[in-house]
């Protein structure tokens, strides 16, 4: 039993939209200025959980048409079976520590494993690459459900 005087626990997702939108000092970027910074580069951060626990990991991608983030997964990745259709984020940002002006996007979404043959024919020859240049086993797909961006300093 709960004590009287205890909190009510907030559900986790409720207000995640202006929470995200609000919780960095800058100019908000719209959803198509947000995924144009992101075309600029190549590297960002895959932001899933492993093992119950939170967890970042470094890796280079592309958008494709759909806007969706593609990113490789190379041999032996416990990612290609752990993030089947998990909720996951994405982020990339170009930042300048001395002038400290640039920018921050967030993708989150829900991430799926590209199967289609000819896709992944398309993606092995063309890249994103995993680091080291090695061959991509898989690769991952994310469906922007929701795009941030900021423009810091500016």
């Amino acid at each position: 039993m709960t004590p009287p005087d205890a909190p009510e626990p907030a559900p986790v997702l409720t207000g995640l939209r202006s929470e995200l939108a609000g919780s960095r000092t800058g100019d908000a970027c719209t959803r198509a200025q947000s995924l144009d910074l992101l075309r600029q580069l190549a590297v960002g951060r895959l932001i899933h959980t492993e093992d119950a626990l939170p967890a970042v990991t470094p890796t280079c991608y592309v958008l494709d048409s759909a806007d969706a983030v593609v990113i490789p997964l190379p041999a032996g990745s416990r990612l290609a079976t752990s993030l089947e259709n998990a909720v996951v984020g994405f982020q990339a940002d170009l930042l300048d520590g001395q002038t400290r002006r640039g920018w921050t996007v967030l993708v989150i979404g829900r991430s799926h494993l590209l199967t289609e043959p000819a896709r992944l024919a398309d993606l092995h020859q063309h890249g994103p690459h995993p680091w080291g240049h090695s061959d991509a086993h898989s690769y991952l797909r994310i469906d922007p459900e929701l795009v941030t961006g900021t423009r810091l300093g500016a």
